[in-house]
């Protein structure tokens, strides 16, 4: 498997590709955003995992745990961290909308924009 910093590439490049709007899609996911360690590195050190946030359509037939398989196929590597934005708490969904997260999928446009004036 491979680290959370070559997870996060994959997931950039299938965010380019379109690839990762069809995985959202399939699974009911309205946004995806990566934040954390792998987004704003400490110096000197790899991160221990890959944390995503994502929010789920009310009507999604998935579960979070469609979620993470997906992820894990995707990235590459099982360090990966899923946080559910419907359910998080007031500290952790700031810090996952926070300026340096990095939106990767929105099922609407501006929906990004709206969690993170919301949070």
């Amino acid at each position: 498997m491979g680290t959370p910093s070559e997870g996060l590439q994959r997931l950039r490049d299938a965010a380019a590709s379109g690839v990762l709007d069809d995985v959202c899609q399939g699974l009911g996911i309205s946004i995806l955003v990566v934040f954390g360690s792998t987004v704003s590195p400490e110096p000197g050190g790899e991160p221990g995992d890959l944390d995503v946030a994502v929010r789920l359509h009310a009507d999604a037939h998935s579960d979070l745990v469609d979620v993470v398989n997906a992820l894990i196929d995707l990235t590459g590597t099982s360090n990966v961290d899923v946080l559910d934005l419907a359910r998080a708490g007031v500290v952790a969904r700031a810090r996952a909308l926070g300026p340096a997260s990095v939106p990767l999928y929105e099922a609407e446009s501006g929906a990004v924009a709206l969690a993170q004036m919301a949070a």
